[in-house]
């Protein structure tokens, strides 16, 4: 078997690579077999930098390859220009449209901060846009007077932006627009981990035992000129929680190269290395489609796996890298909180804007107690809103380096000449609007975009996109799931290294059935996390039932009681929710957070109770049922509801494009306080 392996790496050697295969001389990933039950006989690994994913097109889905265009181009000449000069500034579309309320509005569909976190992570997996070598400014103006930006009302301050970086050999006429540049891999490749170009690939490597490079107290090694951490995507410690995701990564890596070198002896290090790196990728490919785009998109937006497509261009569309998927700014939360394994505070919870590159919060505290804190936040609601840490002081203060992340993303669209809202729908496949109430229900927002756009075909991808009523099953509207569905589908059947392609039997039975929260319980000390962390769903559910015997146990023939008053109680024993039961008897307290709670009867007058409160504590994402209260059945029925002990304080704001939420509190239960005499359940 080895003679074969090293024949056919002398034969990938003596081949002259050409241009297209750049870095990846040095260490073209050697061809190996893997086990007969993992991966067919060789079958070479996947480059660094993505070429050779498809035999027929060796350059698709490069490092350093053009972003494709779906819809037309929009350059405001029709070559390179920007678009949108008759457009409003972007700030002032920004401080119009994305201004956050006070309070945050969680996610209608449950949405976990882990969501938001591996969408950047993946994010940074697929596309970088660096600036052009040669900068050329393209600021955005800043209107008079605005409060955090132009606060002495001077009208001349703008937030700076530089173009990006374009292919040198476009841009020279209208049949040959500007295309801008993906300085990373297309594929879905582990390339934030690994890098896309062989010296970076090789500077994380401890070149030994197939094992990455780990810094001290299970840290990443930082780089002592910049203080920052040495990764695979230089985007690696913009915040706390995409650190923690790129270091357990390298430790699932690193574990995965000790099980192959115990299992498997005599492997060289390339060998273990690739290997590793190549299951690795299939968890990362695995968890996204089987977890992470179900959880954002909703069941069935991408389509089942036919196959590997060798026709399929699995390119990053511009449409999708500057717009569509740039939904996840409008779902970050502004804190950071750090938990321990039952979800209560080790610390002072630490706001967004004061961790930007701030590589000490996981250094100092571990991994631990942000994964359990991205387990137990609702995300907020993809909308247009977006939080001050982002809008106003995204990597510093205004005036000291603050930028406004809105703003950027609705220039950006116009750097890169993307087409209007309605052109992109058509290009798409969906029909146009022809009214801003086709857009959203919302009648404000429609008031606000006609008022800064004029008409329905004037409107920033970006804005037009996030604007949209959220369609049956996704936290998205119609255009964006389009995109983010077409982009995802594309990359997965035009790869010749995906998982389902690759592995076979027994081991890819167990990466359908894997989890992210596999890969936390088995490289870190964390493992009270609910086993899909893309959602954080915790609610108690029961019902009031005539308690013949007055034993406080439901028993089969005892009946229901509809109309019963049942309470939701804080640790402090204030009221926070009230409900009446249903003709069932049923009652449902949902969209908890992590916490203890009480639950009770409020009873009518001479009604008596056969059991106690009950005390529940939430430390995961969890659905607790039968949380059963019984009252004697000699009590006289309520003659009328009995009213709450007091008002439940006022909703969460909701998102008018989506469902209103029943509840905005409490998450997850482990102790439940039984009536007196009985045993703990």
């Amino acid at each position: 078997m080895f003679e074969a392996i090293r024949s056919l790496f002398r034969a990938n050697r003596s081949k002259n690579p050409g241009p297209a295969a750049r870095k990846a001389q040095a260490v073209r990933l050697m061809a190996e077999v893997l086990e007969d039950r993992s991966v067919p006989a060789l079958l070479t690994f996947p480059s660094i930098d993505g070429s050779g994913h498809n035999t027929a097109h060796p350059d698709w889905g490069t490092a350093d390859s053009d972003f494709l265009r779906i819809g037309p181009v929009a350059y405001a000449d029709g070559i390179s220009s920007p678009s949108g000069a008759s457009r409003p500034s972007a700030r002032e579309i920004s401080n119009t449209l994305n201004a956050s309320p006070e309070g945050n509005i969680a996610s209608s569909n449950d949405l976990s901060a882990f969501t938001y976190i591996w969408g950047q992570f993946i994010d940074h997996d697929l596309d970088l846009t660096n600036t052009d070598a040669v900068v050329t400014a393209f600021n955005i103006a800043v209107p008079k007077g605005d409060p955090y930006f132009d606060p002495t009302g001077t009208g001349t301050q703008t937030i700076g932006l530089s173009r990006s970086e374009y292919d040198p050999a476009t841009g020279t006429s209208k049949a040959n627009p500007r295309q801008q540049i993906n300085s990373t891999t297309a594929w879905i490749d582990g390339s934030m981990i690994y890098g896309s170009d062989t010296a970076t690939a090789l500077s994380l490597r401890t070149l030994q035992g197939g094992k990455m490079k780990m810094g001290e107290g299970d840290m990443l090694p930082i780089d002592p000129a910049t203080g920052q951490v040495l990764a695979g995507d230089p985007r690696t410690s913009e915040n706390p929680g995409l650190l923690t995701l790129s270091v357990l990564f390298v430790k699932e890596h690193n574990r995965l190269a000790d099980q192959i070198a115990k299992s498997t002896p005599g492997l060289s290090d390339e060998q273990i290395y690739q290997k590793a790196r190549l299951m690795v990728i299939g968890e990362i490919q695995a968890i996204t489609y089987n977890e992470f785009l179900p959880a954002l998109l909703g069941p069935g937006a991408v389509k089942g796996y036919a196959g590997y497509k060798p026709q399929v261009n699995p390119g990053i569309a511009n449409e999708f890298a500057t717009a569509a998927y740039r939904v996840g700014h409008t779902m970050v939360t502004d804190d950071i909180e750090l938990l321990d394994a039952n979800g209560n505070p080790m610390a002072d919870s630490v706001s967004l804007r004061d961790a930007f590159f701030d590589t000490s919060i996981v250094s100092e505290n571990g991994i631990e107690p942000i994964l359990k804190y991205l387990a137990s936040d609702r995300s907020n609601e993809i909308d247009l809103k977006v939080i001050d840490d982002l809008r106003n002081f995204l990597f510093g203060p205004p005036g000291s380096g603050g930028f406004d992340l809105a703003s950027l993303n609705i220039q950006r669209g116009r750097d890169h000449g993307l087409a209007d809202y309605n052109s992109v729908r058509a290009a798409y496949g969906l029909p146009k609007v022809t009214s801003f109430d086709q857009i959203t229900s919302n009648k404000e927002v429609q008031s606000a975009l006609k008022s800064l756009y004029g008409n329905v075909n004037n409107i920033d991808l970006w804005v037009g996109g996030l604007a949209e009523n959220h369609i049956k099953g996704s936290s998205m509207g119609a255009t964006f799931t389009k995109i983010v569905a077409d982009q995802f589908q594309r990359l997965r059947d035009g790869d010749r290294f995906w998982y389902q392609n690759v592995f076979s039997g027994r081991d890819l039975a167990q990466l359908n059935q894997l989890h992210l929260s596999d890969i936390i319980r088995q490289n870190s000390d964390l493992t009270n996390i609910q086993d899909n962390v893309f959602l954080f769903k915790a609610s108690i559910t029961g019902s009031v039932f005539a308690d013949t015997n007055k034993d406080g146990i439901r028993n089969g023939p005892e009946k229901p009681l509809a109309g019963r008053r049942v309470e939701l109680l804080d640790d402090s024993g204030a009221v926070i929710a009230s409900v009446l039961t249903k003709a069932d008897g049923s009652y449902q307290f949902d969209h908890l957070d992590l916490g203890t709670y009480i639950v009770r009867e409020r009873l009518a007058d001479g009604a008596q109770a056969t059991t106690q409160p009950i005390s529940i504590t939430l430390t995961r994402g969890q659905q607790f049922s039968q949380i059963n209260l019984g009252e004697a059945v000699n009590a006289p029925p309520p003659s009328r509801p009995v009213p709450p002990s007091a008002p439940p304080p006022p909703k969460a704001p909701t998102n008018p494009a989506s469902p209103a939420r029943p509840l905005a509190v409490g998450t997850i239960v482990d102790i439940l306080l039984p009536p007196p005499g009985k045993k703990p359940i």
